[in-house]
């Protein structure tokens, strides 16, 4: 078991476009076969080893049900990295696009107007990108282009946390 993917351990296909009820699913029944009640009457080395793979387990459960951490986590084990932790060139249009989102956000908290909106353009990027992701990762297996859209959706997720965290 310890060369599983996360998918794997999951029980899950290796797919980006993955219902949510699925990844629940298939977390609930691996974490069963881990869970502490099954190994209360057994060693503490048993008992550690059940909690380790309960780690792992939540562990990938929460990089599968994250869209970001689910596209890198494929592109990598396909071999390709996401870039992003090293690669912080985007095109210019697109770093305008996430100024103009920063500026007007603080404009409208400083006027005490509602952040709704905004966040409504910003979530209808990130489900383009969710989009395009899906299919550049399950029908084309597009690595270059799963990369650029995953290197933008991050750029999306952050600015969407920062709205939903300045909601009004």
């Amino acid at each position: 078991m310890a060369d599983l993917t996360p998918f794997a351990l999951l029980g899950l296909p290796e797919r980006f476009a993955i219902d949510p009820e699925l990844v629940e699913k298939g977390w609930r029944s691996a974490i069963a076969r881990v869970h502490p009640d099954r190994f209360a009457g057994r060693s503490a080395a048993e008992r550690r080893v059940a909690e380790q793979w309960a780690g792992r387990i939540n562990e990938a459960r929460d990089e599968i049900a994250d869209p970001v951490r689910r596209a890198s986590l494929i592109l990598r084990l396909r071999g390709a990295d996401a870039g992003s932790e090293t690669d912080t060139r985007m095109d210019g249009a697109f770093l305008m696009q996430q100024m103009s989102w920063r500026e007007k956000a603080e404009s409208l908290r400083a006027q005490g107007a509602s952040l709704e909106p905004l966040l409504g353009e910003v979530e209808a990027l990130r489900d383009e990108l969710i989009s395009r992701l899906g299919e550049a990762l399950d029908e084309r297996r597009d690595n270059a282009l799963a990369r650029e859209a995953v290197r933008r959706l991050m750029f999306v997720e952050r600015i969407r946390r920062d709205l939903e965290g300045g909601k009004e």
